[in-house]
């Protein structure tokens, strides 16, 4: 099996001292050497966060890297997030002449997960007189005039920059007096003149009975003589009494009475909003917490106002952080439902992403409010919860003031609202100048005339067809993470739309609709990027027999990794002519193996129809699927008067939605196990296939669709109840159906499905990814005792894999054919308490996955790329080589196939003494090809080499890295540049 490429965990990465860099002096370095003994290897763990962090200290600080440096500046790493779809950011805060850059002046970096930058987002270059001539008691005077309240602390002397209006100026903070709305001002006032010059504000407006939720199940921890509600599962996340200060308590862990006005079912409705912020951001985006990094806000209720507010203490730990709920203008209820709870927490993550809350007009303000309304929105989706149906309004079910929802996201203007961008917004009143931000959301996620939901009618009378709300939400929330201070509504327009790029490498579909939605709220272009993808080839379709489909024996990038573009150098992406080797990450599926064992263990052993193991199997992937990007659906059937659940999955904006793939398993098991093997197997395998798909941006000729049954222990039952409900003109949209059952056999076979003649160009398809396997499967037919039964009765071609036959034991040629045991049953526990766990081969699971994988792609038209004639790639950054360290410089390439036996390494490096170094180049999968030794008697300067490695045993896709370490003192040096010819 090929190794595992695949990463999916988010982290905020706090970087030891051994890693940090000493920024603005010159290119980065791996420090922290000893000076005498052995150079350590450069460390690039912790799930990319070093490697990205070194890549963008080389691209901040060095030269000849694309990044425009201000000469006065010093630029310090503030934090490294790593997110599960490879895109990684790396945030730093800005000096000029030693005073700091209030906003404007920070800087985020994009890189991939192996450290190749990407591009990013800064600041403008900074020129402005740092002499003050306005003292800082004039500088209080006049922030107190606009800002009414107490100073604290004393004035600061900095900077604000960007769009040519760079200022000195006094940062004065100024805080509400009691019985004011509360506040916590940071106001800016010029240093030269006098004058005021912009502002933000710190602070942005167990079980239980809710008002809103119904009965609900929070987080609560035992305490002296009770109860406290504080949730220990969920950082610690608790709600207090704004009166008292002091956490809720409860005698017997029975919460609240349901009534609006009553303080402790304010506190249920609080905390289970809360828990479900927490939990959304975790399953849909692998943020752990409002900050990233496990921390979350102390939540007040019972304030003596009609209002609720964030109160960010801007210390990078959400833990110091407030949010407090008040009540409605007639007294009969408290503001905290679900999307309001979510909003002020929204506020939270704005708070803790790169650039924070500060700006210095209501444009970013306004940004900050829609952030909020968006998040509420996502998060009362995610809560499903029948007593508050999800929507697009803000409040509705508070009805703060008698007049409704406080927010309109499909129409503004029904609240009094901007619908569209102006050049008024950045004067508008902060609430009202989230509109068009809300709106362009709507728009992005649903369109403007979508089936069952609200019109929503566009600035520029155009027609958007929206991409869903959890991909819409995953590209808002990337655009967060390459914020900065002082953010616009043409800056976040940009950062989506570089994040949908980078999201979705191989598609546009995703860039031309968050595009549309901009333009349809009247935002400007301002350096917008551009999407180009090459085009897809047509593949034969699935009712057409292709005996000649080919097989390639060549490993493809990986499509979980994402594309590459400037300013890392990286070989070119040629036309598309050969169908995808796909590798599916063998750890994942193990970890799905391993999780479904745990749920049948945690429900009574099993996962059968009708028990809360098939149900929290379900869940598990419906939660995996939403997060890709899926719009997912549960069908309900009842047999033997028990429910039954299918799951259905579409990928929307990929290919043609007439023409569909669909790749099915079941997902129940019988009473007597957990099922591992049968079926844990196939719905492990198609979910990866699934999440692969996803990451991939691949984009064929056709849709794809995937499907888990219930109840085909009992007879198919599931898979009939989809085919049956499924009109005439439905049915003929699916051109193929693969099915994969029990494909893990402890003693494997590997068989592909004969037993329907319209299927032939599917199991052609199967029959090449076994070839690209380097496997040679036999055909079986299992006489319609599986899914693909009930679509092959209603005419849909068919095929499948398996692991057995229905022989009773592998016969002697099978086991010469596959190393396997001859006379023995492929699978010993089927239909048994055995099987469990144990019972599963990994490497046969690997293999058939892998085979779905490609005929996945086979068949919906997917290509791989072309292999190319001699291509040359070169990193011309330059690297500071400092004595007894080690330094990486990247190159990625993008390139189908074994790399040469004669690969070319040309390296140019100034040197004052070049017996010190020694040279490697890093193939992607870690191997080392030594280049040049060192020598204490190759007394020349400088190297100036061009040298041919065989590197036949490597695949060319990666990214390659030239390793120079300095093993002596005395003498340094830069490496100027180094280049691959592939």
């Amino acid at each position: 099996m090929r190794r595992s490429r695949s990463r999916r965990a988010l982290r905020v990465t706090a970087l030891s001292s051994a890693t940090l860099v000493m920024l603005g002096l010159g290119a980065a370095y791996t420090a922290g050497y000893s000076g005498v003994g052995e150079v350590p290897e450069p460390d690039f763990s912790d799930g990319g966060a070093v490697s990205s962090a070194a890549a963008a200290d080389q691209y901040v600080t060095g030269t000849s890297t694309g990044f425009v440096k201000d000469p006065d500046a010093r630029y310090t790493r503030q934090s490294v997030i790593t997110t599960p779809r490879g895109l990684n950011y790396v945030s730093y805060a800005r000096t000029y002449k030693n005073l700091p850059v209030f906003v404007g002046g920070d800087v985020v970096v994009v890189t991939d997960a192996k450290g190749t930058v990407k591009g990013g987002t800064a600041g403008a270059e900074v020129e402005v007189a740092t002499t003050p001539k306005v003292t800082a008691a004039k500088a209080k005077k006049v922030s107190l005039l606009i800002h009414p309240g107490d100073v604290a602390g004393e004035p600061k002397l900095g900077v604000i920059a960007g769009d040519g209006k760079d200022r000195l100026v006094w940062e004065v903070v100024i805080e509400s007096r009691p019985g004011a709305e509360a506040s916590r001002a940071h106001a800016y006032v010029d240093a030269r003149t006098g004058e005021y010059a912009g502002s933000w504000d710190e602070i942005t407006g167990g079980t239980g009975q809710g008002h809103y939720g119904g009965q609900v199940t929070i987080g609560t921890t035992t305490g002296s003589g009770g109860f406290e509600m504080r949730d220990p599962s969920r950082g610690g996340m608790r709600v207090l009494n704004d009166r008292t200060g002091q956490v809720l308590t409860d005698a017997d862990d029975k919460w609240g009475n349901g009534t609006g006005s009553d303080p402790t079912t304010g506190g249920v409705d609080t905390q289970y909003a809360g828990g479900v912020m927490w939990d959304m951001l975790k399953t849909k985006f692998n943020r752990n917490g409002i900050d990233g990094k496990g921390g979350t806000a102390s939540m007040f209720v019972g304030l003596a106002e009609v209002n609720a507010f964030y109160s960010c203490a801007g210390t990078g730990d959400a833990n110091r952080d407030q949010t407090k709920y008040g009540r409605t203008s007639d007294g009969a209820r408290q503001v905290n439902s679900v999307d309001v709870v979510a909003h002020e927490l929204g506020h939270g993550v704005f708070c803790h992403t790169p650039g924070g809350s500060r700006g210095t007009t209501n444009e970013t303000g306004g940004l900050n409010e829609a952030t909020g309304d968006i998040f509420g929105t996502l998060a009362e989706h995610f809560a499903a919860n029948p007593n508050d149906p999800a929507d697009y309004l803000v409040g509705e079910e508070v009805n703060l003031s008698g007049r409704g929802p406080i927010r309109n996201m499909h129409t503004p203007s029904a609240v009094g609202d901007p619908n569209c961008w102006s050049s008024s917004i950045p004067t508008t009143e902060v609430h009202s100048a989230a509109g068009p931000l809300n709106h362009w959301f709507y728009l992005a996620a649903e369109g403007s005339a979508p089936a069952g939901k609200p019109a929503s009618a566009t600035c520029n009378g155009s027609r958007v067809t929206g991409i869903g709300l959890w991909p819409a939400g995953e590209i808002f929330y990337h655009a967060l993470l390459r914020k900065t201070s002082g953010w616009t509504y043409t800056k976040a327009r940009k950062a989506t739309l570089d994040a949908a790029r980078e999201l979705h490498p191989n598609s546009c579909t995703e860039f031309n609709v968050v595009k549309a939605a901009w333009d349809a709220v009247s935002v400007p272009s301002q350096g917008d990027p551009t999407c180009t993808v090459t085009a897809p080839q047509p593949v034969p379709s699935a009712t057409t027999p292709s005996p000649s489909a080919p097989a390639s024996p060549s490993t493809a990038p990986s499509p979980s990794a994402p594309g590459t573009s400037a300013p890392a150098p990286s070989a070119p992406n040629p036309t598309a002519t050969a169908v995808q080797t796909v590798d599916i990450d063998a750890a994942a599926l193990r970890a799905d193996i391993n999780e479904f064992a745990r749920i049948a263990q945690a429900n009574n052993g099993n996962r059968a129809h009708g028990s809360a193991g098939y149900k929290a199997s379900l869940d598990y992937l419906k939660q995996r699927l939403d997060v890709a990007g899926y719009t997912t659906r549960v069908q309900q059937f009842t047999h033997a008067g028990k429910t039954g659940y299918n799951l259905i999955a579409d990928l929307p904006g990929r290919g043609d939605p007439n023409r569909v793939v669909m790749l099915g398993a079941h997902l129940d098991s019988v009473t007597q196990g957990a099922g591992v093997n049968d079926n844990a197997s196939g719905s492990a395998g198609i979910l990866e296939v699934a999440l692969a798909y996803a990451a991939s941006g691949a984009n064929g000729d056709k849709g794809i669709r995937f499907g888990w049954w219930g109840a085909e222990e009992a007879g198919l039952v599931g898979s009939k109840a989809y085919v049956s409900s499924l009109a005439t003109g439905e049915r003929a949209k699916i051109t193929g159906y693969l099915n994969f059952d029990m494909i893990g056999s402890p003693n494997p076979g590997y068989f592909v499905y004969g037993d329907d003649t319209r299927g032939t160009a599917i199991a052609a398809a199967l029959k090449a990814g076994f070839a690209a396997e380097g496997i040679e499967p036999d055909s079986t037919d299992i006489k319609g005792r599986s899914d693909h039964a009930s679509f092959k009765a209603a005419g849909i071609p068919t095929g499948g894999t398996a692991s057995l036959s229905l022989a009773p034991a592998m016969t002697a040629a099978e086991a010469a054919k596959w190393d396997g045991e001859a006379g023995k049953p492929y699978d010993p526990c089927y239909h048994s308490s055995c099987d469990g766990a144990g019972n599963v081969d990994h490497d046969a699971l690997d293999a058939h996955t892998d085979v779905a994988a490609y005929a996945a792609w086979a068949l919906t038209g997917v290509k791989a790329p072309a292999e190319p004639t001699s291509t040359r790639v070169e990193n011309p950054a330059d690297f500071a080589i400092k004595d007894r360290s080690a330094i990486e410089s990247p190159i990625t390439v993008q390139r189908s196939g074994q790399a040469p036996a004669t690969l070319k390494v040309d390296v140019d490096i100034r040197h004052g003494f070049r017996g010190d170094l020694e040279i490697d180049v890093i193939a992607p999968d870690g191997t080392a090809y030594r280049i040049k030794k060192s020598s204490r008697f190759d007394s020349a300067d400088d190297v100036k080499v061009g040298q041919t490695v065989d590197a036949s045993a490597e695949q060319a896709a990666g990214t390659w890295k030239l390793r120079v370490r300095d093993l002596y003192s005395g003498d340094t040096g830069t490496l100027n540049s180094w280049a691959l010819t592939f």
